[in-house]
């Protein structure tokens, strides 16, 4: 598809975004509080280099209700849907858009994580404070965690289904010799992606054809199910199976299974990201490590423990990066009490690496633990 044939209903978002933006009070509502918040991302949306998530546009349209009334709503709603839809459809047409979604997707799974536990820290906080002179300011605070919690997975679904889309919108326009040919070779029973990806089976070409079919006859389930067996397979046919995936086309597949492989157990996980880190695909062994890191704090330990013992130092170093940009202080150093002799020098490493004060943060909660930095 042509370059501005893409553009042209991202500008034309944008342009309705800034209309919509013209009539709001700029210190009021949740237009004042993206400003304040992510003032780059919505200039970004603004300017049509980006489009914001549904859930953005949703609050711009109930500030707009507040100002000129629910007709307004009413007029401006179904345009900006159909508008957004078109956006969205159009930027994810561009080149790399799947390794892009990827990574947001990972990233807005670790915010919506995060701000879980900012939830529950809050919550137990209240219930100290109830009545105090802090129970305001915590109220306050864990109504912002919530707010969070539920826009960071509503987004991490709008993810999901742009993926999906790419998906099926690759199959449905490959050639009928393609993934129809093949998969004639395969029963068309509910039991075949388990029957198919044994755990010692990756995705081949045959069964790449049977991913394509499931996606395009709208079996996301059996599609998922079969991605889910792909992930339990030897962590050394990881890279083969993520390039039977792009060779089929279906390189939007393949964060997904990325994120299937992060939720195994610590050591299949380390050799996963030791066996992409070896094939060259350090992108894909990095966004698993990121990945990794929302799970508990020993279980990251474990990983990274094993990565050192692969002779994997700069892996495990990531691991530890992702877990302090991720987590609290304290929660990044608890994943050094198994180990701290291997563990403490690795975290300190790592976050130095991610920024002074992240590193200094970290610092205080070690001593503050009674552990030496």
């Amino acid at each position: 598809m042509a370059t501005d044939q893409l553009e042209a209903p991202v500008a034309e978002f944008a342009r309705f975004l800034r209309g919509l933006t013209r009539l709001l009070d700029a210190t009021a509502g949740w237009y004042a509080v993206f400003r304040l918040r992510d003032p780059q991302g919505l200039r970004a949306c603004l300017d049509g280099t980006d489009v914001p998530p549904w859930d953005v546009v949703e609050s711009l349209l109930h500030d707009l209700a507040v100002r000129r009334g629910e007709h307004a709503v009413r007029t401006a709603g179904p345009r900006a849907r159909r508008l957004h839809e078109e956006a969205v459809a159009a930027y994810d047409a561009r080149p790399g858009a799947p390794a892009h979604l990827g990574e947001r997707l990972d990233m807005m799974l670790r915010e919506r994580q995060y701000a879980a536990l900012r939830e529950r820290e809050l919550r137990a906080a209240l219930l100290v404070a109830a009545g105090g002179p802090d129970a305001a300011r915590l109220a306050d605070e864990l109504a912002w965690a919530r707010d969070d919690h539920v826009r960071s997975g509503a987004r991490a679904r709008e993810l999901q289904g742009r993926l999906d889309a790419l998906a099926s919108a690759a199959v449905s326009h490959r050639p009928p010799g393609g993934a129809t040919g093949l998969y004639e070779h395969e029963p068309d029973t509910p039991s075949a992606p388990r029957a198919i990806g044994t755990p010692e089976t990756p995705v081949t070409p045959a069964n790449a054809a049977r991913l394509a079919q499931l996606r395009a006859t709208g079996r996301g389930g059996e599609a998922h199910a079969l991605l889910c067996a792909a992930a339990h397979a030897r962590p050394s046919q990881l890279p083969r199976t993520i390039s039977e995936l792009e060779n089929a086309g279906l390189a939007a597949e393949v964060p997904t299974l990325l994120w299937e492989v992060a939720c195994l157990p610590p050591a299949r996980l380390a050799a996963a990201a030791d066996a992409l880190t070896a094939a060259g695909r350090t992108a894909e062994s990095v966004r698993l490590l990121r990945q990794g890191v929302a799970r508990p704090a020993g279980e990251v330990a474990h990983t990274a423990l094993a990565l050192l013992g692969a002779g994997r130092p700069a892996e495990a170093r990531e691991l530890f990066a992702a877990l302090v940009r991720a987590r609290t202080p304290e929660e990044a150093v608890e994943a050094t009490a198994s180990a701290p002799g291997k563990l403490v020098p690795l975290l300190l490493d790592a976050a130095a690496g991610v920024s002074p004060h992240r590193h200094r943060d970290i610092t205080h909660a070690l001593r503050a633990g009674g552990a030496r930095s």
